[in-house]
């Protein structure tokens, strides 16, 4: 008896060992993957990350002292032994050899963080996303080395539960907030009362989705960052409690921004307590904190900034003793005079867009709190390819080196506004908390082309290079990605020309050698068409050569305009209206491009036919006038897709070089009002069904050859 109770505990006790989230998660990738890795996880003595590879044959053994540094071992030896790839931007994960390749490898770091994700990602990407995607976001998490997770989903039902503490209705709480695309913003203290009202479904769903996301994150280890009470209340607040002292925030891009309450005002304490209450109630304790004061331009309104700062930490800690502030570094943010009042041991800067202004250097490691060394890399979730390769490679080596700014570095950190673009920053990001010495950026992306593609392919090679020397270069004043000017809002701006009010559509890059590398790249077709990660990228890389080519055919219709010359004019209007159709036709061939994908995700979050319409209507204004009304952030998410290109973006243009031809003709005609057609597809419910059958790969050589000559 004594026996059979003894195996059946040893039974159970190694299905606990084996049941663990990174075999489920390889299983969800592979069927039968999870069993060509032995995991062990063993603590470290010096209690930094590292993990162990060793072994071959049936099976690679890894030793971890954490599921996530595990992941990431795995994916390292996924990468580096069997030139495999997995992505937001689809993966190649070919069948594992039946003899695997022999490894012994140890690698650690002394940088414990890797925080992911950014307020606006929850918007331009995350918004509709069901639990399946958000499942598979979760598993590359673990595998890119990620354990510090923002977790922002759900966030909007902790404020109605919080105000109807405070005399609210439901009606009430619903003014305040707004529709599923715009809780990035809200969460900022940026505006409020946009795109909705939510529906009471929408709360109940949300919950059970964000607790499903935090039970994976847990499972992983991960270390989630709730949303912190810092003071920003509704507009409506000051009507339930006048004697409140609010601190008026003005307007953020034309949209009324919320108060903040003064930390230093008795009633800051109490919501705080409530709020944090039913933040535990709803999805369980967490350590870690965000939320900004005063951000993008937030106004002080006289307050004492140092106190109050102190308060919002103090608020935190009197609900749990071990939470920390994590706080961006963002156009200024935050000032001394805020970090003064702050414990450093319970705060975490993240130094957004360290790839390009390098705050960390400058502010000295922002006088020895513990911050993290970030990129961006992307805004509004726009499709251009951009990524300041050599500054992240390098970046977070400068950190680990710099006499003042390491003692006080903890990891690193990608935040962009949008994702599912650029796989090739983010892989090489997640290594470098594990790198402490440069890499040769020429040699990774070789190799990255290897585990790409699964080719040993000197063209494929010979592309990336010059994609390096190019369009994922580092150039002075290139924070951005070069924007598509099929995506401006029509004008004759020519140099100076947008699609958003905070960037440019000029070129830092040869675009004759960006079209070089596209042809080398190109040339791996026949071989490589069936590849998943190829197709996205042939299409990807020649969408970025039309847009180019797009640039100077605009430049001449502008030329020919100025200089009245009709014949010139007519030629490149032609071939500018052409190359818009043409890219419109190509990236309606993958669905990663297209933009019913993104519609039938809002739709898909209900059943109701008028709430459908509601998340599309988030969905569309988006990433079309983002506004009601015409304000600075129109634009600010242009998309060049699929079906947004021929019933948004060429019906503008086309009615602008008609009005330019009329007046080269001598009519005296109005400049067509493009807000108007704009808010007639935001308002739209079209439906966008991707075309199957076409080959994504021949269309994108035909549409090179077409313009390749």
């Amino acid at each position: 008896m004594k026996k059979h109770f003894l195996l059946i505990l040893f039974l159970l006790l190694a299905t606990v060992v084996e049941a663990n989230p990174v075999k489920q998660m390889l299983e969800r990738f592979q069927k039968g993957l999870s069993n060509r890795f032995k995991i062990e996880i063993r603590s470290s003595f010096d209690q930094g990350d590292y993990f162990e590879l060793y072994g071959g044959g049936r099976k690679v053994t890894v030793r971890a002292n954490n599921y996530v540094s595990a992941a990431f071992g795995i994916n390292w030896y996924l990468k580096y032994y069997c030139h495999a790839h997995v992505s937001f931007c689809e993966d190649r994960l070919p069948d594992l050899p039946v003899d695997l390749p022999q490894v012994k490898e140890r690698h650690e770091t002394v940088l414990s963080d890797n925080f992911y994700m950014n307020y606006c990602t929850f918007s331009y990407t995350t918004a509709f996303w069901d639990w399946k995607r958000w499942e598979r976001e979760i598993d590359l998490m673990a595998l890119s080395g990620i354990n510090m997770p923002m977790a922002m989903v759900g966030a909007e039902v902790v404020w109605r539960n919080t105000l109807l503490k405070f005399g609210y209705t439901l009606p009430e709480v619903k003014e305040f907030l707004c529709g599923p695309a715009y809780f990035g913003w809200l969460l900022m203290g940026n505006l409020e009362n946009i795109g909705g009202p939510l529906p009471d479904e929408w709360f109940k769903e949300q919950t059970v989705l964000q607790k499903k996301i935090l039970a994976r994150m847990r499972e992983y280890g991960m270390k989630p960052v709730f949303q912190g009470f810092f003071g920003m209340v509704p507009s409506s607040l000051k009507e339930k409690y006048p004697e409140a002292h609010l601190v008026e925030q003005g307007l953020w891009n034309s949209l009324q921004r919320p108060p903040v309450l003064d930390p230093a005002d008795p009633l800051f304490e109490q919501m705080a307590k409530v709020w944090y209450t039913e933040y535990e109630k709803l999805y369980g304790k967490a350590d870690l904190f965000g939320g900004d004061l005063f951000h993008e331009g937030g106004k002080t309104g006289g307050i004492d900034v140092t106190d109050a700062a102190r308060r919002v930490q103090t608020a935190m800690k009197q609900y749990n003793p071990d939470a920390t502030w994590v706080i961006q570094a963002w156009l200024g943010n935050p000032k001394k005079e805020l970090l003064a009042g702050l414990d450093r041991k319970h705060t975490l800067i993240v130094d957004l867009a360290a790839e390009f202004w390098d705050n960390w250097r400058k502010r000295k490691g922002f006088d020895g709190f513990p911050w993290l060394w970030s990129h961006i890399s992307n805004y509004g979730a726009n499709i251009g390819l951009h990524g300041r390769l050599d500054a992240i490679a390098t970046g977070p080596i400068d950190g680990r080196k710099d006499p003042e700014a390491s003692p006080s570095m903890k990891g690193t950190s990608s935040t962009p506004e949008g994702i599912e673009v650029n796989p090739v920053v983010f892989d090489l990001l997640n290594e470098m908390r594990w790198r402490s010495e440069y890499l040769d950026i020429d040699t990774w992306l070789k190799e990255y082309s290897v585990r790409r593609y699964g080719a040993e392919d000197e063209n494929l090679k010979k592309a990336w290079i010059i994609f390096h020397r190019t369009a994922y270069g580092t150039y002075s004043g290139h924070r951005r990605p070069s924007e598509s000017v099929f995506c401006a809002p029509p004008s004759l701006k020519r140099d100076k020309i947008t699609a958003s009010a905070w960037s440019q559509c000029r070129i830092f890059y040869d675009p004759d050698l960006f079209a070089q590398g596209v042809g080398l790249f190109l040339q791996s077709a026949d071989h490589l068409k069936q590849t998943s990660t190829y197709q996205y990228d042939a299409v990807d890389f020649v969408r970025q050569y039309l847009a180019d080519l797009g640039r100077e055919a605009y430049y001449n219709l502008v030329d020919a305009y100025r200089a009245k010359d009709t014949k010139q004019f007519d030629y490149w209007s032609e071939r500018f209206l052409q190359l818009i159709k043409d890219q419109n036709e190509l990236l309606s061939t993958h669905k990663c491009f297209f933009v019913g994908r993104w519609l039938d995700m809002a739709r898909s979050k209900s059943k109701q036919p008028e709430l459908q319409d509601l998340y599309e209507h988030n969905a569309r204004m988006l990433i079309g006038t983002w506004t009601e009304t015409l304000s600075p952030v129109r634009d600010y998410a242009h998309k060049e897709w699929g079906g947004l290109l021929k019933d948004y973006y060429l019906p503008r243009w086309t009615n602008y070089i008609a009005y330019l031809k009329g007046t080269l003709e001598g009519r005296s005609l109005t400049v067509p009002n493009s807000f108007q057609v704009e808010k007639a597809w935001v308002n739209a419910h079209n439906k966008y069904v991707l075309e199957t059958g076409v080959d994504p790969v021949e269309t994108a050589k035909r549409m090179y050859r077409k313009y390749h000559i």
